[in-house]
Order: structure tokens, then C-alpha cells, then sequence
């Protein structure tokens, strides 16, 4: 049996046992029930671990809307498929504004009904999962901490984080006043700085907290695929919506959506988005009703948005309704006093996640990880230190060359098989780099010559060559992948390259971009170029 229930409410006896029959030949667990009244007692305080609701609409009592509304009341999750007689159309879009996932006009197709709560059951699933991910995240965040609360997964005892700390205060001290508005987030930063763990504060905090968490990278999508995301779209609004897609403003009816990288939006979509946040509804791509919203939006970017205001590249209008509370998340070279307690941190959960010890950093590593400039920013310190606890064998302290990091003297690299020199560099405008300068320690190498920096010191023009260049390409992929959390278009993006042939310089090098995305992103290497 499929873990998540099945309910089925209809006041008809034979669509009940026909209906039931056929969930639990697809392997569901189904219960039925004739009335509301009936159904609310299996749904018991909590949802009895129900994941789709099947409700006929017109029932002696308590319609399917009045069920609907009281069944949200206990579990904001469950999803909702409503039955509605021949010519009801009307009925079935308003059932959609009530919370409907999808709904069916009799007589129906048995295998349309089975393909909508196998629908249903999927995306109960997903909002599962994410929820127990993120539980599971904090649980061992707050063994690693020894604290009660786990939102703090980002150390700030530094001055530079003072103002981010204050906003959230602010916000967790709003939350408790039942009668204030939710105002909507912005978070500036640089890229890999955290924008997203404070974005997940900011729903801990509110009134929100238990609601669905659903983010989405605003650069992953063009205008068209982002439209379709965002609002969902109807059956046959366009070649290939071969059925109805509720979008995640819907799927996050109740909690937060998270939109990053809000400044890669395009200008005509920002105008729809400026609509739903405006009146709080929204219409699906192909749709003729209008949808009720109940969202707060966090959105994030690494841009100047001050920038594309100026230069028509995003709607002023836009940018003051999101920008209502600003946060600015400062860059992980500004916060001292927070770099090697946070790398301890994240070592000893990383650690502990592999069965392992940790026994902590030699002082010349600390220094390494304290001297080092960090361009990549919080997630390049994740991704160092998940590498570390993947091949560390034994008790021993982190030394400096168990890291992937530079030292600080010039021309060299650490902990990177292969790599001669510290080519961390960004070509400007793509082409040949102007200048061979460590993009992550910000110096210059002095030493140039090979022969005394680490490399092979014999062998032909050539090979010297060769050397260099796949240490260069090794090195500058994964720190691009690193800026851009394991996003290619992104990184592709960035290095001016074509997105296939940056996949190609990948797989050359063995660098898998999953290695650098959060827990729970989405893999955008299978996506056309």
C-alpha cells in the first residue's frame, strides 16, 4: 500500500465502492465516507495521514465547499479533488478559489480520476518530504548546537550581521500580533551568503511557520516556463498542457514562497506578479477565473535592483511592493568573528552526518580558513567542508592540506588533485584573464614558472601546457558552481559559454554540479539547452 490515504465522500453508495475499488487496485489505502459529517470524523484532529481528499460537491448537509474549509482548519497539506455534475462549470472553477487542487465533471473517465489523485498524492508527497527534510536539517543543526531553537544554523556574532539580526527580531516580535499584515521580504547579498536560510527564518518566525515552504530560482526559467510555474496553467492552454497545473503560489497557499534570484525576471512577468501581490489573486496561464492567493513572498537577489530600476530592466512599482522589509545579508569576509566558529559548526554536523568524528581544526588550518577570502561565501564554506568529511579518514585534526582552499602563499593551491597554481581567475567579458588573480585569496601570483610552482619539472611545451590549462578549467568550474550553488544555466551564464558545452567542460573534468546544490534544489542539468 501507498503510504498517504485516499478519502472518498459522496453520498452515492456505487461511486463510493467503484471509486474505492479502483484507489486500492493503484495500491492506496482508501476510506470513504457519505456526508461531511462522516468525513471530518476519518480526518480526524490532524488528517489522518490522508493525503488527497475526493469530495462530491452537492451532499445532504455540509456541501464540498463547507468540508473543504473545515478540513483546511487541521491540515493545510492535504490536497482537494472535487466531483461535479455535468454542466457545473461555474461550481468547479469556484471550488479552485476555495483550494481545489483539480476537479472532474461527471460522468468521468476512471483512468482521469486516477491520473488526478495520483496527481494529488505526488505533490502531498513532495510537501512531505520537503517538511520532513527541513525538520530533520534542524534537528541535527540543534544536537550540532546544543540549542533549543535551530533557526540560528548561521552563526552571526559579528558586527556585520547586527542589522540582519535586528530585522529579524523585528519580524519574529510582528508575527505575535494576530492583526499584523505579513509585509512581503526582500534580501539582498552576494551569491552563496545565505540568502535562503534567512528566508527560511523569516517563515519560522511568522505565523506561517507550519505552513508549506516552496522555493523556486527565478533564472532557471524563461519568461514563458516561469509564467506556467508561478500561476499553473489549464488543460490545452498551450501545446504540451496535456492536463490542468496548479502553480506554486497555490501550492503554497498557507506559507512562504521563496523567489530567488528575483532580478533575472522578466519585465512582463513582473507586471502579473505585481498583480497577484497587489489584489491576491492570480489566473492560470489559459484561465478565465480569477484564483484567491494566501502567500507571503520572500524574494532574494545578488543584483543591484537600484540598477535595473534605473535602467527599465525591473518595475519600480514591483520593487516597492517586494522591498516593504529589506534585509541585507553581508558577505562572509566581513564577519570575522564569524568564519571559524561557523566552519566548526559545519564540520561537526557534516561529520556527524557520515557516522565520524570530528576533532576539530590544527591552528594553521584555522588560520588558512580565517585568512582566506571566501568569494563563494557561506555555501563555498559548506562545500569545503562536506568535501573534507567525505575523505577524511581517522581522528586526526583538519590540517591545512585536508582543505581546498589557498594558503596564502602565492602560485599554489591546496588539497586539489591537480592543480599546480591558483588559477581562481574570471576572464573578463569571457575571454583571456587580464590579470592571473586569485579570485578566491585576491592575490597576484608572482611566481610563473612552473618549473618551481608545483608542477611536473620536466616535459615538453605542451604537456606544461596542458597541465595548466586543466588545472585552470578544473578550478574555475568549481568555483563558478560554487558562486551559483550548483546551478549550470547560472554558472553557464557567467562564464559566457554555451550551456552545452559548458556541461561538456563537466564532464571532462569530472565536476558534478550536484555536489554544490542545497539539499532539496532542483537538478537543472537534464534541462534542454
Amino acid at each position: 500500500m501507498n503510504k498517504a490515504r485516499v478519502l472518498i465522500v459522496d453520498d452515492e453508495e456505487s461511486i463510493r465502492r467503484l471509486l474505492k475499488s479502483r484507489m486500492e487496485r493503484e495500491g492506496y489505502d482508501t476510506l470513504v465516507a457519505a456526508d461531511a459529517n462522516e468525513a471530518e470524523k476519518l480526518f480526524g484532529s490532524t488528517g489522518n495521514g490522508i493525503g488527497t481528499v475526493v469530495t462530491d460537491l452537492k451532499m445532504p448537509g455540509r456541501d464540498g465547499f463547507q468540508l473543504m474549509k473545515s478540513l483546511k482548519e487541521k491540515n493545510i497539506h492535504t490536497k482537494y479533488v472535487v466531483i461535479t455534475g455535468h454542466g457545473e462549470k461555474e461550481a468547479a472553477i469556484q471550488s479552485v478559489k476555495y483550494g481545489a487542487t483539480d476537479y472532474l465533471e461527471k460522468p468521468f473517465d476512471l483512468e482521469a480520476f486516477v491520473h488526478t489523485v495520483q496527481r494529488c498524492q505526488k505533490e502531498y508527497a513532495l510537501q512531505v518530504e520537503n517538511l520532513d527534510l527541513v525538520a530533520r536539517l534542524e534537528a541535527r543543526i540543534e544536537r550540532v548546537e546544543g540549542k533549543a531553537e535551530a533557526s540560528s544554523w548561521y552563526i552571526s556574532k559579528s558586527e556585520a550581521m547586527t542589522k540582519t539580526n535586528e530585522w529579524l527580531s523585528v519580524l519574529k516580535r510582528e508575527s505575535t500580533r494576530v492583526e499584523a499584515e505579513e509585509p512581503s521580504v526582500l534580501i539582498l547579498g552576494e551569491s552563496g551568503t545565505g540568502k535562503e536560510g534567512i528566508a527560511r527564518q523569516v517563515q519560522a518566525s511568522s505565523r506561517r511557520t507550519k505552513g508549506p515552504w516552496v522555493a523556486v530560482n527565478c533564472a532557471n526559467f524563461n519568461e514563458t516556463l516561469l509564467e506556467s510555474e508561478l500561476f499553473g496553467h489549464e488543460k490545452g492552454a498551450f501545446t504540451g498542457a496535456n492536463s490542468l497545473k496548479r502553480g506554486l503560489f497555490e501550492i503554497a497557499r498557507g506559507g512562504t514562497l521563496f523567489l530567488d534570484e528575483i532580478g533575472e525576471m522578466d519585465v512582463k512577468l513582473q507586471a502579473k506578479l505585481l498583480r497577484v501581490l497587489q489584489e491576491k489573486v492570480l489566473r492560470r496561464v489559459g484561465g478565465t477565473g480569477d484564483i484567491e492567493t494566501d502567500v507571503r513572498v520572500v524574494a532574494a537577489t545578488n543584483v543591484n535592483l537600484g540598477e535595473k530600476v534605473a535602467s527599465g530592466a525591473f518595475r519600480e512599482d514591483l520593487y516597492h511592493r517586494l522591498s516593504r522589509v529589506v534585509i541585507e545579508v553581508p558577505a562572509l569576509r566581513t564577519r570575522s568573528e564569524d568564519i571559524v566558529p561557523m566552519a566548526k559548526q559545519f564540520a561537526h554536523s557534516a561529520f556527524e552526518s557520515r557516522g565520524k568524528h570530528f576533532s576539530g581544526f590544527t591552528p594553521d588550518a584555522e588560520t588558512a580558513i580565517q585568512g582566506y577570502s571566501w568569494p563563494g561565501n557561506v555555501r563555498e564554506m559548506l562545500n569545503v567542508i562536506e568535501r573534507v568529511a567525505l575523505v577524511h579518514v581517522g581522528n586526526s585534526p583538519i590540517t591545512p592540506s585536508n582543505l581546498t582552499i589557498p594558503t596564502g602563499k602565492a602560485g599554489q593551491v591546496i588539497g586539489f588533485p591537480g592543480a599546480r597554481a591558483n588559477l581562481s581567475v574570471v576572464p573578463n567579458g569571457g575571454g583571456s584573464p587580464s590579470k592571473a588573480t586569485a579570485s578566491a585569496g585576491g592575490t597576484t601570483p608572482t611566481n610563473t614558472n612552473p618549473a618551481t610552482n608545483g608542477t611536473t619539472e620536466t616535459g615538453s611545451y605542451m604537456e606544461m601546457k596542458k597541465q595548466w590549462v586543466d588545472a585552470f578549467e578544473k578550478e574555475y568550474l568549481v568555483n563558478t558552481l560554487t558562486r551559483h550553488d550548483g546551478n549550470v544555466s547560472a554558472a553557464a551564464r557567467e562564464a559566457m559559454l554555451d550551456r552545452s558545452n559548458f556541461l561538456r567542460l563537466l564532464r571532462r573534468h569530472a565536476v558534478k554540479a550536484a555536489d554544490f546544490r542545497q539539499v532539496g534544489a532542483e537538478d537543472d542539468t537534464a534541462q534542454a539547452a
